[in-house]
């Protein structure tokens, strides 16, 4: 596939929107960099966080984030944030610290209890002043599952808050990762006022979205929901195993720059003021290519799907039109017929690169929509404070749509 591709500052995309539609979309030029933080490494309670799992949410009334801790331990913390730098070295970075709450282990203290053993948590949000947990199990080999969501109703001590649930959304997992507001404007013709969405992220490709969703949700039914009750969604851009997003998953014809079998993403959201449905996370495999359980260049031994050459990997973003999320959802569409008109690489501050393993990848992300910005976490970024489990940097964006700077002087055709 021919693609325009350009750089401009720290920043690769693809397949630019045309001059006449630029206004009313959103473009990656429109993201500024506010700084970076990290965060103290200390074990809190039941996990720490190392090796982290890299869900979180941030309250901007507190100025705090809860976060997942250890992969292993599915635990959520609240750390004080104290703001971002644009520092050039991690030492310059402030530390979000202290820990306002200890690390607590939540998928075992439900209402219901936990009879679907799910173990990976895989989206956080603050809805109407709870926290909503959305879950998964890691490995779901039968596609068996269909608990989902948790609520925990006191966010400020969840060590001793009601857990209810678990409830059913009735997208799966499809829809059981991020949740993002939609702006005011929209949410009469969406009759919704949530988007619920998620990705490949997980094993068992017939129980995912075979690339980013987005699913109506209206969020009064969410933090209102007893253990066992579906939540209703409609879907309105969503994938599955016979309609992927691009069928070439292992990239074996070498044209796929789109979404392979190892992409992930972790965040979507609306950009107020625009037509546009943006997604944040990481694509890896479009040089080199894709096995399973291969052997990669490095002489590492995959476990299951993986680039060919190890550092084909990078941080990655895509657009859609918000108007064809319209169209799914008057029916003159099906949600898989969507492509996105602008996606490719993102270098972010703090990824680095190295010829063995590539840049640092997202773990995880937030859209704030009260402070339209976007923050970003890069996994194992930071190892300023120990070599053996290295710590996540979280990255701040502002969204200024409408306010690009001119068109780079080094656009390349490739």
């Amino acid at each position: 596939m021919k693609v325009k591709r350009f750089t401009i500052s720290l920043i690769t995309a693809s397949i630019l929107p045309s001059l006449s539609i630029a206004q009313e979309l959103f473009s990656i030029q429109d993201l500024s960099f506010i700084g970076a933080t990290r965060f103290l490494d200390v074990v809190a309670g039941e996990s720490r966080l190392g090796y982290a799992n890299g869900t979180f949410t941030i309250d901007s009334k507190k100025e705090s984030i809860f976060i997942v801790g250890h992969e292993q331990h599915q635990a959520i913390a609240e750390y004080k944030l104290n703001g971002f730098s644009k520092g050039a070295t991690l030492q310059d970075l402030p530390l979000a610290e202290p820990i306002l709450q200890e690390y607590v282990r939540v998928l075992d203290k439900a209402t219901g209890g936990n009879p679907e053993n799910l173990d990976k948590i895989t989206g956080l949000e603050l809805i109407s002043g709870k926290l909503i947990v959305n879950a998964a199990q890691f490995y779901d080999a039968d596609a068996g599952n269909r608990d989902t969501t948790l609520v925990i109703t006191d966010p400020s001590d969840i060590k001793n808050s009601e857990i209810q649930g678990f409830s059913e959304l009735d997208g799966g997992v499809h829809a059981a990762g991020w949740m993002t507001q939609i702006p005011q404007p929209l949410r009469d013709q969406f009759k919704a006022d949530y988007i619920f969405g998620y990705a490949s992220n997980l094993p068992i490709n017939s129980r995912n979205s075979m690339g980013p969703s987005a699913f109506l949700v209206n969020s009064n039914h969410v933090v209102s929901a007893i253990s066992g009750e579906m939540i209703n969604t409609t879907p309105v851009l969503d994938y599955s195993i016979d309609y992927p997003l691009h069928e070439d998953h292992y990239n074996k014809t070498g044209e796929n720059n789109l979404w392979t079998e190892i992409s992930k993403a972790y965040i979507g959201f609306i950009v107020p003021g625009t037509k546009t449905y943006a997604v944040f996370g990481f694509s890896a495999g479009h040089n080199s290519g894709i096995g399973y359980k291969i052997t990669q260049d490095t002489g590492f031994q995959c476990g299951g799907a993986c680039s060919k050459v190890a550092s084909d990997r990078y941080n990655y973003y895509w657009l859609w039109n918000v108007d064809d999320l319209i169209e799914v959802k008057n029916g003159n569409k099906m949600p898989y017929d969507l492509m996105p008109y602008e996606y490719g690489r993102i270098v972010l501050p703090f990824e680095g690169s190295d010829s063995q393993n590539g840049p640092h990848t997202l773990i995880g992300a937030h859209y704030s929509y009260d402070e339209q910005k976007l923050f970003l976490m890069l996994g194992f970024a930071d190892n300023s404070q120990g070599q053996y489990e290295p710590l996540p940097v979280l990255l701040a964006y502002d969204l200024h749509p409408g306010k690009r700077p001119a068109a780079p002087k080094d656009l390349v055709v490739e």
